[in-house]
């Protein structure tokens, strides 16, 4: 997989930001060098392509500028030979979308990645500041471990021993040989515990009838005294409630007397206690409003009569507005103040017309409508004379070109020769025939291939030879080796793969022998030892005892002495003491029967793996025995390998065709030299010589074009006399033209003149003739008739202004009349303004007297109102007055506050007597007298006195009770018909099911970690030869050779990574510097890379930052590495570090750099 392009939508600080990759080129390293200084983005880069490979994480660091819902990267990715352009939002489903949105699966980028997540991929494909310093402490950290740490930098398996070792703590867990505290010693004690509970509950029936019957009489005691309880209780509270009733009593009965004072009817209305504060404000407020209108009407009577009406004016109001502002008006205004200038114009344009027929030689009273041209004439006829000038130049040119024409076609035509046509045809025919043999002699490059042929005549003769050097220890001739039997590819290939899985068959069948060995040699000294520890005996041991006891006792039986009687007590003795010891390490059989297991399991697949190893050796003998046979039959000696023997058919293969190359180089060179030969004949024939056959080919070539171009010489200087005379035969024809063209144009303009000036003043005998005069008149004429113009203008505007001040004289003159005002014949604009003043005061006047009118109105509307609110308060008094039997408004006043205060008091007694009733919890007041009417507070106190203490004796008596009944029900309750027994049981046996279960998960947990560790251990062995040459490669180049390569050493059951220096020494990684160290982790790391390569497509691989600590010959060499990880798959580098650009250039040329 490869990274085209990554687009930084809106992610971290990017928007709209794209980094192209580009596409591979094949045969060249695909490095790119990404460079931008601190804060520039780099970590950005590579957190936005692991979220586009694996989505945006839930808690992004990267949402700082975008929300998280507007979140997007993306990018162009090619996977084999399809591309794929892909998009990553932020959410929780369907986040990996196409270019327009369209849901694409997650599945996408899986088949490449295999399973790999985001840990895995930093694990294997990337490297930073942080893993590989953390690299070089695991390093350290090792401990002898050099399997374990030389896979965790590469293989995706640094996991594996942290879950092995998790599995180890879980079944240490459960069960830890040297340990006491663990989960089988909980159980066993659960076990123990609930046994001796469930023994503790086994009673007698006598005991459990004395204990029921105790129970009983407990619970009666207990029920008779919680009676009683109640009832002084229920007294108790009955004479509380009498003791607080009677403060109520005596306040009953003080307001019942205060009530009696008074003597007053039904109360009014709750409404009329404020009534009579109403009514005065009323009253008042009407008096008021009344007398205010009466004023106001007065006033405005008054001011209607002080105002009269101008009903003339009013009545031409519409005149004085049509006159007052209008167009009339503005017109007059103009013409008052432009009219004198306007003449003053007029007549300097007179002083003008005057001044232009001067100009023209004509009198002052000359008749201006004959002498002016019509319109459009004066510019047209410039323009006809602007264009006389060019067209008598242009006839006189024409005319002179035309003699020097015909003078120069005169002397071509007497110093060129004559050449016939036949002759002419046949040199061109002679000289095209030469020039096609040329051509095609050189088209075909036929020097060049007669020497190509000859020389690779002369090397495939040296390559045949050469060849059939190479076939030693084979002699013989080149027939003989063509006509040679041999078998066909398909079978030595047969025979190489047969020959090549009998021996790695064999191979790897010796190693599983190895292994097995190895296994079972292990298990054997794992049973031995726990034998030895615990005493026990095997299944196999325990049985051949048994065994030896039956035979012993079946002996005894039949013979009954005394030594048959000794041999059974000793065989039982025996058996008998290996049942103790097996019993007594009950818990160590699963382990002993599953050791012997093991080792009869791998005996027995031991001795299958030998015998398959057998075979196979005969097999491969077989193989060889059949190579030899094929060796022979070639001529070759018996003991030869198939894989010379292959390289021999190989190198006779090549043989034959060198020798095939040889016979077609020789044909090859035999065609072109006879091809030479008939070109050579054929320029002999056209040149009328006889072919030179011995000569040199690029010879007679040279003669023949030396030839041909003598013959184009002389053809050349002919055709070019005879064009040159055709050139000054068409020349002075076409002058001829132009002359008789410019001569009629000429004529032509003429015409046109005396058509245009006909009828004119210009056509008149009193005129001027010469055209140069007449171009200097047309200035004048058309002048003269501008002013003309502009004279008739002037009249015309002056006529007008003098017509729009008699009309509006005329009007204002008239509106005088009709308004009785003076008219001023030398300024009507201030008549008008009068006109305009004395209409605005009327029309003031005539909206006053409309407002006092409307205002007149309102006052009537208002009256109305109040005499209305008048009558309302008339009836409302009535009424009170009525009510309450009094004549005035103070009167109303003083009777309606006794009837308040009697009001009061019945309220006051309705809620005394409610809570008088609600204490003693009877349903009304009379019957709560009833209750308290025969008692009083000493009687009452007295009373309570006694209940208190009773109350208090039988509360100590419930308390006693009830203890002695839940002891009974307690001691009952241990022993009664209940399944506490039945559970304590059932808990028992689920313990014992917990604890099978647990056993048998323990032990496959035991087995799997074996194997595990096992597979595990192999796979290491078997790969770790191949990655520690290619890591010793790498660390020697990034050292630059300071340092030859990595070793080992092994110390006890620990072996260690060393370094061997140049010098002769050796160091352990924690002897290394921090920066060596970590280059050390960098050659592991690329070492692993190459591992993976060579096994899956590989995926892009990225390093941000990770020469700090390297000097720069270093960083150099660490560069160089990573163009040549380049040629395997993508590599990108991020730094801030400019002058890695310069040492990337110089590392690998062929290095992409990108900025940010």
């Amino acid at each position: 997989m490869r990274l085209d392009r990554l687009d930084l939508v809106r992610y971290g600080k990017f928007t709209d930001r794209s980094l192209d990759f580009g596409t591979a080129m094949p045969g060249k390293p695909d490095f790119h060098l990404v460079y931008g200084p601190n804060e520039a983005g780099k970590s950005t880069l590579f957190s936005a392509y692991l979220d586009l490979l694996f989505g945006i994480e839930k808690s992004s660091a990267y949402g700082f500028l975008h929300p998280y819902a507007l979140m997007r990267v993306g990018g162009q990715f090619s996977v084999g030979a399809e591309r794929h352009e892909a998009y990553r939002l932020k959410r929780n489903q369907a986040s990996l979308v196409s270019a327009d949105d369209r849901p694409l699966p997650e599945t996408l980028f899986a088949a490449v990645l295999g399973g790999m997540d985001r840990n895995a991929y930093r694990t294997m494909f990337s490297l930073d500041d942080e893993s590989i310093e953390k690299g070089g402490e695991d390093i350290l950290k090792s401990e002898g471990e050099l399997g374990a740490m030389l896979f965790s930098a590469s293989s995706g398996l640094s996991d594996m021993a942290t879950g092995l070792a998790a599995l180890k703590a879980e079944a240490d867990e459960f069960y830890r040989p040297s340990g006491r505290k663990h989960g089988l010693s909980a159980l066993k004690a659960d076990i123990e515990a609930l046994a001796a509970e469930r023994k503790a509950l086994d009673v007698a029936a006598r005991d459990y009838g004395l204990l029921v019957r105790e129970r009983d009489a407990a619970a009666g005691r207990h029920g008779e005294m919680t009676a009683a309880r109640t009832e002084v209780r229920a007294a108790l509270a009955q004479v509380e409630r009498s003791l607080s009733a009677l403060p109520y009593l005596r306040r009953l009965r003080a307001l019942r007397a205060e009530l009696g004072a008074f003597d007053l009817g039904e109360s009014p209305p709750a409404g009329w206690r404020s009534l009579s504060g109403e009514l005065a404000r009323e009253e008042a407020e009407i008096a008021a409003r009344a007398a205010r209108m009466e004023a106001e009407r007065l006033h405005l009577a008054e001011e209607l009569a002080a105002l009269p009406e101008d009903e003339a004016v009013l009545a031409a109001e519409a005149d004085i507005t049509a006159l007052a502002g209008s167009a009339l008006e503005a017109r007059f205004r103009t013409a008052a103040m432009d009219l004198a200038s306007r003449e003053a114009e007029r007549e300097r344009v007179a002083v003008s017309i005057g001044a232009n027929l001067a100009a023209l030689g004509l009198p002052a009273d000359a008749d201006l409508a004959g002498i002016l041209l019509p319109p459009g004439l004066g510019e047209k006829l410039s323009s006809l004379l602007s264009r006389r000038a060019t067209l008598a130049e242009r006839a006189e040119t024409a005319l002179r070109e035309r003699a020097e024409a015909e003078r120069a076609l005169a002397a071509a035509g007497e110093g060129s020769g004559s050449v016939s046509e036949e002759d002419a045809q046949a040199d061109a025919a002679l000289q095209s025939r030469l020039a096609a043999a040329l051509r095609t002699a050189r088209s075909g490059d036929l020097s060049a291939r007669l020497r190509e042929a000859r020389r690779l005549v002369a090397l495939a003769r040296q390559d045949a030879d050469g060849a059939m050097a190479r076939l030693v220890p084979w002699s013989g001739t080149a027939a003989a080796l063509e006509g040679m039997a041999v078998p066909p590819p398909a079978e030595i290939e047969g025979l190489r793969k047969r020959y090549d899985a009998a021996d790695e068959a064999l191979h790897r069948q010796r190693e599983q022998v190895a292994a097995l060995e190895l296994d079972v040699a292990s298990a054997r000294a794992t049973l031995a030892a726990l034998q030895k520890a615990t005493g026990a005996a095997g299944e196999e041991q325990a049985s051949h005892l048994r065994a030896v006891r039956e035979t012993a006792w079946q002996t005894h039986l039949g013979i009954l002495d005394r030594a048959s009687a000794a041999a059974f007590e000793q065989a039982m003795r025996d058996d008998d003491r290996a049942s103790d010891a097996r019993l007594r390490n009950a818990d160590r059989l699963s382990d002993l029967r599953l050791l012997e297991r093991t080792v009869a399991e791998g005996m027995a697949r031991l001795e299958t793996l030998r015998g398959e190893v057998t075979r196979l050796a005969e097999a491969r003998a077989a193989i060889e025995a059949q190579v030899s046979s094929l060796a022979g039959s070639l001529g070759l000696p018996e003991g030869t390998a198939l894989a010379d023997v292959a390289g021999w058919l190989e190198r006779r293969t090549a043989v034959l065709d060198a020798l095939g190359r040889l016979a077609q180089r020789t044909v090859e060179a035999d065609l072109v030299d006879r091809e030479r030969r008939d070109v050579l004949a054929r320029l002999a024939a056209l040149l009328g010589e006889a072919p030179a056959e011995d000569g040199p080919f690029e010879e007679a070539l040279f003669l023949a074009e030396d030839r041909l171009e003598t013959w184009k010489a002389t053809e050349a200087r002919r055709l070019a006399a005879a064009a040159q005379l055709a050139r000054l035969k068409a020349d002075a024809d076409m002058r001829g033209k132009a002359a008789e063209d410019a001569t009629a144009a000429l004529a032509a303009w003429q015409a046109a003149w005396d058509r245009d000036i006909a009828g004119t003043w210009l056509a008149r005998q009193e005129a001027p003739v010469a055209l140069d005069r007449i171009a200097a008149f047309l200035p004048a004429l058309q002048a003269l008739a501008q002013n003309v113009e502009r004279r008739g203008e002037f009249d015309h505007r002056i006529a007008g202004m003098r017509r729009d001040q008699q009309d509006y004289a005329g009007h204002a003159r008239r509106l005088a009349e009709r308004l009785a005002e003076p008219f001023d014949a030398e300024d009507p604009l201030s008549t008008v303004a009068a006109f305009g003043r004395r209409r605005a005061a009327a029309t003031a006047v005539r909206q006053r007297r409309e407002a006092i009118d409307k205002a007149v109105l309102r006052l009537d509307e208002e009256e109305r109102a109040l005499d209305e609110r008048r009558a309302v308060l008339v009836a409302r008094l009535s009424e009170v007055y009525a009510v309450l039997g009094c004549d005035t408004l103070a009167e109303a006043d003083l009777m309606l506050d006794a009837y308040r205060k009697r009001d009061e008091i019945l309220a006051r007694v309705h809620d005394v007597g409610r809570d008088l009733a609600q204490q003693l919890r009877t349903e009304t007041v009379e019957e709560a007298e009833a209750l308290l009417s025969a008692v009083d507070d000493d009687q009452l106190a007295a009373e309570k006195d006694d209940l208190s203490a009773r109350l208090e004796e039988l509360d100590r008596a419930v308390q006693e009770q009830h203890l002695l009944r839940a002891r009974a029900e307690e001691a009952l309750a241990k022993v009664a018909g209940s399944d506490a027994a039945a559970v304590l049981e059932e808990r028992r046996r689920t313990v014992l099911i917990d604890l099978a279960e647990k056993s048998r998960r323990y032990l496959a947990t035991r087995a799997g970690i074996l194997a595990a560790e096992q597979a595990l251990r192999l796979y290491r062995e078997r790969h770790r030869s191949a990655m520690m040459e290619r890591a010793s490669r790498t660390f020697r180049d990034i050292t630059a050779g300071e340092y030859t390569g990595l070793s080992t050493i092994l110390e006890k059951d620990s072996e260690y990574l060393v370094v061997n220096a140049a010098s002769g020494g050796s160091k352990l990684a924690k002897d290394l510097s921090k920066g060596t160290r970590f280059q050390l982790y960098l050659a592991l790391r690329v070492a692993g890379y190459h591992e993976i390569a060579a096994s899956r497509e590989i995926v892009p691989f990225i390093a941000d930052d990770i020469m700090e600590t390297f000097d720069d010959r270093r960083a150099l060499n660490a560069l160089t590495v990573m163009g040549a990880m380049a040629t395997g798959g993508q590599v990108i580098y991020l730094t801030h570090h400019e002058h890695l650009c310069d040492l990337a250039k110089k590392a690998c040329p062929d290095v992409t750099i990108h900025e940010l």
